[in-house]
C-alpha cells in the first residue's frame, strides 16, 4: 500500500512540475511592428551575441503593413487586433482608453531630462527666420509628424502658455525624414518632427542653417517626465500574462543592455546600428546620430504623475470630464521587476 501511494505522489509532482514547466514554455507570438531601424534585440545581438528574446522563450512575429510609424497609428492597430503590442505617447493612449478602448501601458519608453533634450529637441527654424519667439510662430506652417500625436500636443501647450492658441498656426503633416527638405525649401516656417527630436532632428542641426526655438522642447513643457509608454490590449494581457511578463523583461533587459554598451562605447554601438540598417534595407547614415539615452535608468518605471500631466490638460481643455480617468486606467507596472522603483 504504501509503495502505491509514493507512487502516486511521486507522479503528481511530476505532473505539477510538467505544468508548471508548460506555462513557463507557453510559445506565444507576439505580433509587433517592424521598421527598417535596428530594434533593441537586434542590437543586443549584434553587440554582445546574446538572443534576449530565445533566453526568455519569447517569439516575435514582425507586421511590416503599418503606414506609418506614428503613436496614434499604433495604438489603432493595436486596438484592431492588427499587433499585439504597440508604442505611443501619452495622449494617444489617454485618447483611446477615454473613448473606451481596452489597452494598457506595461513599460515606459522615452523620457525627457533637461540633459537629453538640450538642443535635440523642439522646433527648429532657418538661421535667418523671423521667428525668435513662441509668439513669433503667429500665423506661420509648422512641420509635424502627425495630428493627434505627441508633436501636436506639446505645440498646443507651449502656444498657450505663451497666449496664442492651435489656431493661430498651420500644423502641416510631414514624415519626420520629408521635414528638413520642406524646411529648407520653405515650404513650412518651422519643423517640430516626432515633437521629442530624434535622428532626424539631429541631421537637420548637423546639416547647418537652422536653430532651435527656445522654450519648445518637451522638457521645457513638462519637465521631466516619462513620454511614452508601450502597451498590449487588455485581452491579451488577461489570456498570456506570462507571456507579457517575459516579452517585459526581454525588453528592460535589452535596453539596459544598449545603454550600457552605448556609455562604454557609443561608436561602436553605432557601428552596430549602422550594419544592421543595411541589412534591413534601412538608412545606415542614420547611425552617427543614434542615442541610447532618450531612455534612462533613472526613469525604470511609469508613475501617476506622468500620465496625470496629460489628464490634467485634457480636462481644462474640456476634452475629458474631470474624473473621468485615472492614470491607473493608462498602465500598470506589474510586469516590470519590482526591485526597480522610482
Amino acid at each position: 500500500m504504501i509503495p502505491a501511494i509514493i507512487a502516486v505522489l511521486i507522479g503528481l509532482s511530476w505532473w505539477f512540475v510538467a505544468r508548471k514547466g508548460a506555462t513557463k514554455t507557453e510559445t506565444v507570438a507576439v505580433r509587433e511592428v517592424q521598421t527598417t531601424a535596428p530594434t533593441n534585440w537586434e542590437l543586443v545581438k549584434q553587440l554582445t551575441g546574446r538572443d534576449i528574446l530565445a533566453e526568455e522563450g519569447v517569439k516575435v512575429e514582425p507586421v511590416f503593413s503599418l503606414p506609418t510609424n506614428l503613436g496614434t497609428t499604433s495604438v489603432q492597430a493595436l486596438l484592431g487586433n492588427n499587433i499585439d503590442i504597440g508604442g505611443a505617447a501619452w495622449p494617444s493612449f489617454i485618447n483611446a482608453v477615454a473613448r473606451g478602448g481596452k489597452v494598457k501601458a506595461v513599460i515606459n519608453m522615452n523620457v525627457t531630462t533637461r540633459d537629453n533634450e538640450s538642443g535635440t529637441s523642439g522646433l527648429i527654424v532657418l538661421e535667418d527666420s523671423n521667428i525668435r519667439t513662441i509668439k513669433d510662430l503667429a500665423g506661420k506652417r509648422i512641420g509635424v509628424n502627425g495630428l493627434g500625436a505627441e508633436a501636436d500636443y506639446v505645440i498646443r501647450q507651449f502656444l498657450k502658455k505663451n497666449g496664442l492658441s492651435i489656431s493661430q498656426v498651420e500644423l502641416v503633416t510631414l514624415q519626420d525624414d520629408k521635414q528638413e527638405q520642406m524646411l529648407r525649401n520653405r515650404q513650412i516656417d518651422a519643423a517640430g518632427f516626432s515633437g521629442s527630436g530624434g535622428l532626424y532632428f539631429e541631421k537637420a542641426v548637423e546639416n547647418g542653417g537652422v536653430r532651435q526655438i527656445p522654450g519648445t522642447t518637451n522638457y521645457d513643457t513638462k519637465g521631466e517626465s516619462v513620454l511614452s509608454g508601450m502597451g498590449f490590449r487588455t485581452d491579451f494581457i488577461e489570456k498570456h500574462p506570462d507571456v507579457v511578463r517575459r516579452y517585459i523583461h526581454a525588453l528592460d533587459a535589452a535596453r539596459r543592455i544598449v545603454y550600457e554598451e552605448f556609455h562604454k562605447d557609443p561608436e561602436r554601438v553605432r557601428k552596430a546600428y549602422a550594419e544592421i540598417s543595411t541589412r534591413k534595407g534601412g538608412n545606415p547614415q542614420l547611425a552617427r546620430y543614434f542615442r541610447a539615452t532618450r531612455w534612462s535608468p533613472d526613469f525604470p518605471v511609469i508613475v501617476d504623475k506622468d500620465i496625470q500631466w496629460w489628464i490634467d490638460r485634457f480636462v481644462e481643455d474640456g476634452t475629458l470630464k474631470p474624473g473621468q480617468i485615472k492614470p491607473s486606467d493608462i498602465y500598470t507596472n506589474e510586469f516590470i521587476d519590482q526591485k526597480w522603483k522610482r
